[in-house]
């Protein structure tokens, strides 16, 4: 299945026909020159143990199938030298952070000088498929001391659709806490820029947030209207709760769709169209 995404508020930036690319950054790959936060020693001149995480849903982003991640890339914001920092992804059930991980695997991305206000990323070798249905944790961890490394991690001021964590136990941070709130209350610029790669292949163009699919209304009221900006038409529509179950399936080429038993909250809207392609919007049901 061949997957577009163009700019977002569930999934970023125009990309290749195979690739799906998933954040919870408004700006993804933009890296601010201040902003960041890091236990470590300014007199030392290196931070110290530091993990920083998101936490991710595919059903989030319309992917209600198995979804291969290709790629990692974090921004970095300060490097004072070149060497690695570790990655690692896994599944979680509950609310994080007191729910339970399961590790998948992990790899290193190579951060240097060189890298400093933009993006560095795991490379062409890294594959690992995540479960149809999970939420998944990316963490990104790094100690410095031992070899007077320095890093602080990408952020910007765009807005982000999840929390920011950081962990320390050096600082005294035993658990992840969100940027901005509790022992980081003062560090809420600190979103960390994230971006996940993925494929898959289930043989269907799919395009996310699309500006040829237009919601007349969002929220949503009773009715659910929508229409084409690039003379296509409607042949279906499915739309999703946020755990990927299908509320709603038809064949009508209606562009009007009845949501009024709907219970308020957020939904995936997907239309396939004459073009051949499945377009997709997230809506608000109000």
């Amino acid at each position: 299945m061949n997957k577009i995404f163009t700019s977002l508020a569930i999934a970023i930036t125009a990309i290749t026909a195979n690739a799906q690319v998933i954040t919870q950054n408004a700006t993804p790959n933009t890296v601010s020159a201040t902003g960041s936060v890091a236990c470590g020693s300014q007199a030392g001149g290196y931070t110290s143990d530091n993990s920083y995480y998101r936490v991710f849903k595919l059903a989030d982003y319309g992917i209600n199938y198995d979804y291969k991640v290709t790629n990692v890339a974090i921004g970095v914001q300060t490097a004072n030298k070149t060497y690695p920092v570790e990655f690692s992804l896994s599944t979680y059930t509950g609310t994080f952070p007191n729910g339970t991980s399961s590790y998948l695997s992990g790899g290193m991305i190579e951060i240097s000088p060189s890298k400093v206000g933009g993006m560095a990323d795991s490379g062409t070798s890294y594959t690992q498929v995540i479960p149809a249905g999970s939420t998944f944790v990316l963490e990104v961890l790094h100690d410095g001391q031992a070899n007077t490394e320095q890093f602080y991690f990408g952020t910007n001021a765009g807005g982000q659709t999840g929390p920011s964590y950081l962990m320390s136990e050096g600082c005294g941070l035993s658990t992840p806490i969100a940027t901005g709130t509790g022992a980081l209350a003062g560090f809420a610029s600190a979103k960390w820029v994230m971006t996940i790669t993925g494929v898959n292949n289930l043989g269907v163009t799919e395009i996310i947030n699309s500006k040829d699919l237009q919601i007349l209304g969002n929220p949503v009221k009773d009715i659910l209207r929508f229409k084409f900006g690039n003379n296509v038409a409607a042949e279906g529509v499915e739309i999703y709760d946020m755990a990927g179950k299908v509320v709603k399936s038809t064949s009508s080429k209606s562009n009007d769709i009845n949501v009024s038993g709907f219970a308020k909250g957020a939904y995936i809207l997907k239309v396939k169209a004459n073009d051949g392609k499945v377009y997709i919007q997230k809506i608000i049901k109000d």
